[in-house]
């Protein structure tokens, strides 16, 4: 019997950063993931974990908006003391008035061929009475676009379970305050990922 070929598996950025390139940066980006593959590579410090970590506590546990302000003032790391405040100020925009009640988000992967790339989203809210599974955007950059969130909610909708028939899907532009919700499942969409997916499994085996 002819052996099994290994699945392919990239974060969810990796993929965004083929996805979203013109096809001839395309096998740049496809040349580094497989360099880290075969080498390895030192994983930086999580600037943001803490942040992600304070605002599910804050859920979780019931605690008031201005914990988060507690946590940012908090750092003494100087890139943390500089980065926390704004994406507080942000992610407090985003909740305004609402009081929503935390539970636990699912989490899945989305399936191509070879291609396997996890979908963990940080929160999961009860809003007005609508289950909200959000994926925290914390980068200090314009680099979430219109195209960009819109692939990210809908790889979401195609990996996560929906143990609800209203479950809402989102990715959370934490500086901005700005959500980015998927609507109806679009089969064009669903098309050029798999397209897209084909592609990079493709470059991947072949470099």
């Amino acid at each position: 019997m002819p052996e099994s070929v290994p699945e392919v598996k990239v974060s969810l950025t990796q993929f965004l950063n083929f996805a979203t390139k013109p096809p001839e940066q395309q096998l740049t980006v496809v040349r580094e993931i497989r360099k880290q593959h075969e080498e390895g590579y030192d994983i930086p410090p999580d600037l943001y974990k803490q942040f992600r970590e304070a605002v599910v506590r804050m859920h979780k546990n019931g605690k008031r908006k201005d914990y988060l302000d507690a946590v940012a003032t908090g750092q003494t790391e100087p890139s943390r003391r500089k980065h926390y405040p704004p994406l507080v100020l942000g992610y407090k925009k985003f909740l305004g008035r609402k009081s929503p009640t935390w539970f636990d988000p699912p989490e899945g992967a989305w399936f191509c061929e070879d291609l396997r790339i996890n979908i963990r989203p940080e929160v999961g809210l009860l809003i007005d009475g609508v289950p909200t599974v959000i994926k925290l955007w914390l980068r200090d950059d314009d680099s979430l676009n219109k195209r960009r969130a819109e692939l990210i909610v809908h790889l979401m909708m195609q990996a996560l379970p929906h143990t609800t028939d209203n479950l809402t899907v989102c990715v959370l532009d934490v500086r901005k305050g700005k959500a980015f919700c998927a609507g109806k499942s679009d089969h064009e969409q669903s098309a050029l990922l798999r397209a897209q997916a084909r592609s990079f499994v493709s470059l991947y085996r072949d470099l």
